[in-house]
């Protein structure tokens, strides 16, 4: 009988690490994708600022 139940156990370590591994796989595709997704900023984006323009200070509408 205790054979049995090693047998179950094991069976369960393997089913439970395999979903593990398979759950950190995925984990990391998608910080792969974010990552592709994002680009970094060159200095070309700096020119694209509005840091130059006066603010707006009429009442709003």
């Amino acid at each position: 009988m205790p054979a049995i139940f090693e047998l179950l156990y094991r069976e369960y370590c393997r089913a439970r690490l395999a979903e593990m591994r398979k759950q950190l796989l995925i984990a990391t595709e998608r910080a792969q994708a974010l990552d592709a997704d994002h680009h970094p900023a060159d200095r070309g984006d700096d020119d694209k600022t509005d840091i130059h323009r006066q603010p707006d200070y009429r009442a709003p509408h």
